[in-house]
């Protein structure tokens, strides 16, 4: 069975950002594969740093989970975005591909 680490991040909007105009700080959670959560938060630091986004914190705790369980993750998660995140499927696919896949940015005045 494989699983997939959840690394949870406080980032920042920089130049050529893909978060929002209007959102300058987040929360967000990372999905990615590795052979330990080090290496699955490279992977996440990466992905970040390549679509604009600073990371102000790495958030505690890390969770590992069986990819097969993203449905049901995302049902106790986020019960009223489930269209706005990939299926099952697509899921798996980006992941065991060695994609990062994010949850939903949860947005914050940081003032």
């Amino acid at each position: 069975m494989s699983n997939v680490f959840i690394v949870p991040f406080r980032v920042k909007a920089m130049e050529n950002s893909i978060m929002p105009s209007n959102v300058s700080e987040a929360f967000i959670s990372c999905y990615a594969q590795g052979s330990s959560y080090v290496e699955a938060t490279e992977r996440a630091l990466k992905k970040l740093a390549s679509d604009g986004l600073h990371v102000e914190e790495i958030l505690q705790p890390i969770h590992e989970m069986a990819i097969s369980d993203w449905s049901e993750h995302i049902k106790q998660q986020w019960p009223d975005y489930i269209d706005n995140l990939p299926a099952q499927s697509e899921f798996e696919g980006a992941v065991l591909s060695g994609q990062v896949v994010y949850g939903l940015f949860g947005s914050y005045n940081p003032e």
